[in-house]
């Protein structure tokens, strides 16, 4: 049995090179999660039916992001666009960590998660909406979903990153570890 390894444990090449393993070990099993299933997720959306039904005239296909008389696409739009967000947020924060984003009222790990949620929520709404001729790949883009959301809860067990670096905001005065003036926080 081969023991388990770190990200911290891989060892650079002597030449200097990087390899397709340095360039995955990068990215945390979550990350990699919602990277990877939220590219597909992408994919699947734009392509597959998400309505299909066939007659004696040929097959009827009706994607996720159309509409017609009673099928709704604004739960599929949606979710396109959160996707679209989230996979953003998860390259940016780990492909260039020295990046400074927005600041929110929640931790960024946080806001991963619950837009993960978002995503099969979302789809299964379409679902619910309108359940006439639902093809598989239907179903298939919701457990998709389900395993960027399970991915977001992977991220929000993670320690929040610590941006270093020039966009970064200067350190507290005193250092990191000084505690706080006495009677609390000063406003």
């Amino acid at each position: 049995s081969r023991p388990s390894r770190s990200r911290a444990d891989v060892k650079p090449r002597q030449d200097g090179k990087t390899t397709t393993m340095d360039f995955l070990n990068r990215f945390s099993l979550g990350a990699k999660l919602v990277a990877g299933l939220g590219i597909l997720e992408f994919l699947l959306l734009l392509i597959m039916p998400w309505h299909s039904a066939d007659t004696r005239f040929g097959t009827f296909e009706l994607g996720a992001l159309e509409g017609d008389g009673d099928a709704v696409a604004w739960p599929a739009a949606i979710a396109l666009i959160v996707l679209i967000a989230v996979v953003a947020v998860v390259l940016v924060r780990t492909l260039s960590p020295q990046t400074k984003l927005p600041d929110l009222p929640i931790p960024w790990n946080q806001a991963i998660f619950y837009a993960t949620i978002a995503i099969p929520v979302l789809l299964l709404l379409k679902l619910v909406l309108q359940t006439d001729y639902i093809s598989f790949w239907a179903y298939l883009m919701i457990l998709v979903g389900a395993g960027m959301a399970y991915g977001g809860f992977l991220i929000s067990k993670e320690p929040e990153q610590a941006v270093s670096g020039p966009g970064a905001p200067p350190p507290p005065p005193g250092g990191p570890n000084v505690p706080p003036p006495p009677g609390g926080q000063s406003f």
